[in-house]
């Protein structure tokens, strides 16, 4: 009886490729299309049964964000070419003002899971997912004082349980890169995070008006990998945060507001950082505190770095925090 239903869910999984199967339309940032593709993604994300396979081909789609998915078990989502967070360069205004909000007001995130199990992120060679971020960041300065925070992240897992992410490359991201909420059992390897506003090898004036734009952050996770990853960007590169537990980042590139506990206001514990790079890195290792908390067994291990080492903000230690 076993064996038959291991046969039956087997022939049941089906690769679904998002252009064949999904309707989307690749290489067209027009209105329309945009608007379509959006729609097509959520549907098709929807449709995916455990064993299935989603595949976005090595072309580039233009899309609406705002897409959430959830209850996906036993899926691989792989991510071959470009999913592009924009329209024309004339319909940016536009773009920004249709982005869909929630009940709070507040944008959605470019793309959002929930409540999965047993699925992969991948790619067969290094899939992209590009936020369009320099419109939401808007004239340097002037931008983040019209917009702030009110800016989609480029993805969001939340509620979770063994997760991988592989080989992306997430790019222009016009907030937090990639947060995992309330995720246990996560692995992310072989990625890279470029959120900058020019392409010069440095963090200028100019540059770290793309603020906010944080790399791979943890809230209220449980046993994080994350290895042979690096993180270009204006904001931290590394995030530990509240409620977070048992993690071993090691083998990083990361170049911005460095390795970061925070900003906390709860306990955190067991985390290690090792065989970290810091190149030209405005921060190297930054604790930030907004309330009550502690912090236990952190271990910084075998970093070499070109920026401020430690930082730490928030209230006074010894009133905020418990550090060992």
């Amino acid at each position: 009886q076993c064996i038959v239903l291991a046969l039956s869910t087997l022939c049941a999984a089906a690769v679904f490729d998002f252009e064949a199967d999904g309707g989307a339309e690749a290489g067209d940032d027009t209105w329309d299309t945009v608007i379509s593709n959006g729609a097509k993604l959520n549907s098709s994300l929807s449709k995916l049964r455990e064993g299935d396979v989603f595949v976005v081909p090595t072309k580039t789609f233009h899309l609406m964000g705002g897409i959430h998915a959830r209850n996906l078990h036993g899926v691989t989502i792989s991510i071959d070419g470009t999913l592009s967070f924009a329209s024309t360069a004339l319909n940016s205004g536009r773009y920004m003002k249709a982005w869909p909000r929630g009940s709070d007001g507040g944008v959605l995130d470019c793309l959002t899971f929930s409540n999965l199990s047993r699925v992969n992120f991948t790619s067969a060679s290094r899939g992209e997912l590009d936020g369009g971020g320099a419109k939401w960041w808007g004239l340097p300065g002037i931008g983040y004082l019209r917009r702030q925070e009110d800016r989609p992240r480029l993805l969001t897992v939340l509620e979770s349980d063994d997760i991988l992410v592989e080989r992306l490359h997430f790019r222009q991201s016009p907030y937090w890169t990639f947060l995992a909420s309330g995720v246990t059992h996560l692995e992310v390897r072989y990625s890279r995070v470029d959120n900058r506003r020019t392409h010069a090898d440095r963090h200028d004036l100019l540059d770290l008006t793309a603020f906010n734009t944080d790399g791979f952050d943890l809230a209220h996770c449980d046993t994080v990998w994350i290895h042979h990853c690096e993180v270009w960007n204006q904001d931290d590169c590394f995030d530990v945060k509240d409620g977070t537990n048992n993690v071993i980042i090691e083998h990083v590139n990361a170049s911005g507001f460095g390795l970061t506990i925070g900003s906390i206001a709860s306990d955190v514990r067991n985390i290690t950082f090792r065989h970290a790079r810091m190149v030209r890195t405005v921060k190297g290792i930054y604790m930030k505190f907004r309330g009550p908390g502690s912090v236990r067994d952190v271990l910084y291990e075998d970093r070499s770095r070109g920026g401020r080492l430690l930082s730490q903000h928030g209230r006074e230690s010894h009133r905020a925090a418990e550090c060992e």
